[in-house]
């Protein structure tokens, strides 16, 4: 009997063994496949050393030094490595590991991105004509910076979901922490008026597309459903919540509900960046002091309607491309 298990365990083993082995040529061969077919497109890719370890459970796959281009050489990434893993019964489910520096080259200059951990994970439909269906994005003092302008996180999570089609999607986001150079807080709030670092901002919506994420298809979006968004920032708290129809050229429509408690910093800040003409300041308090609530709370509409933004009576400008 012993005798039959100690074989029984041995041919399991052998069998495994060759699976992973198997498994991870067949991942060595598609992402070198992959990679070709980017530089026939025009992609300018390069890298030291690309190989798969992770045995017996996992097809870790590790790209020593990449270097990637676009086409028409207009950005371009590169870090000391990049790893993506993927356990050998779930070849659906990629986790993807960013090295603690990275740099993007655009046509705007370079952009440094440097963490204490930052991670995501890709779940999808299977193999053949993968759908996306679940994704997150986490990290730790993620600092991202252009020459002396820069922000840093100390802790963030995006997520999304499925809802129910292919092409709904729900997005969750929980950043924390956010501190500003003293170059970029000096352009956003020049008068002081803030702390130096932001509380929180999070956001729950969900997402309309004109198609699944996944290979083959790029989807646009279609609708913008915001259940809640919040800022707090010092005595500033925002919340927004609404829906946006996006055309197809990306303009949005639509309204979205503000509420604003500390809105006063929020004047006296926009009087700092020039916003706000001071000599008007008095009139806007007023103004806006008649709306609040009894807990000091204003709210107004910000209506997206024919490429434009109005929030209440004053108009904003144009309206964002989604």
């Amino acid at each position: 009997m012993i005798r039959w298990l100690i074989a029984l365990v041995t041919a399991a083993a052998v069998l495994w063994s060759g699976w992973w082995l198997v498994g991870s040529t067949l991942v060595l061969r598609a992402t070198r496949a992959g990679v070709e077919t980017l530089r026939a497109e025009g992609w300018r890719i390069a890298y030291d050393d690309l190989s798969i370890s992770g045995f017996p459970n996992r097809f870790d796959t590790t790209v020593e030094a990449p270097r990637v281009a676009t086409p028409d050489a207009a950005a371009a990434f590169s870090a000391p490595f990049f790893q993506v893993f993927a356990l050998s019964y779930r070849p659906h489910h990629l986790i993807a590991v960013a090295p603690h520096e990275m740099a993007f080259e655009t046509p705007r200059g370079r952009i440094d991105v440097t963490s204490a951990d930052l991670r995501g994970s890709i779940i999808g439909s299977g193999l053949s004509e993968p759908v996306l269906r679940r994704s997150t994005l986490t990290g730790e003092v993620v600092a991202v910076s252009a020459g002396d302008l820069g922000v840093t996180i100390e802790a963030g999570q995006v997520a999304t979901r499925q809802a129910g089609s292919d092409a709904v999607h729900d997005v969750a986001v929980a950043l924390s922490g956010l501190a500003l150079s003293p170059a970029l807080r000096a352009l956003v709030d020049p008068g002081d008026v803030l702390p130096a670092v932001l509380g929180t901002v999070t956001a729950d919506a969900q997402v309309v597309l004109t198609d699944a994420v996944g290979a083959g298809h790029s989807p646009q979006v279609e609708a913008l459903e915001i259940r809640d968004a919040a800022l707090a920032w010092g005595e500033v708290r925002l919340t927004v919540e609404g829906r946006l129809d996006v055309a197809a050229d990306g303009t949005p429509e639509g309204v979205l509900t503000v509420r604003a408690e500390g809105w006063r910093q929020v004047l006296r800040l926009a009087v700092g960046l020039g916003l706000v003409d001071e000599r008007r300041l008095p009139l806007l308090s007023a103004g806006l002091g008649g709306l609040a609530d009894g807990d000091g709370i204003v709210t107004l509409d910000l209506v997206l309607a024919d490429g434009e933004m109005t929030l209440g009576s004053m108009p904003l400008g144009p309206a964002p491309r989604l």
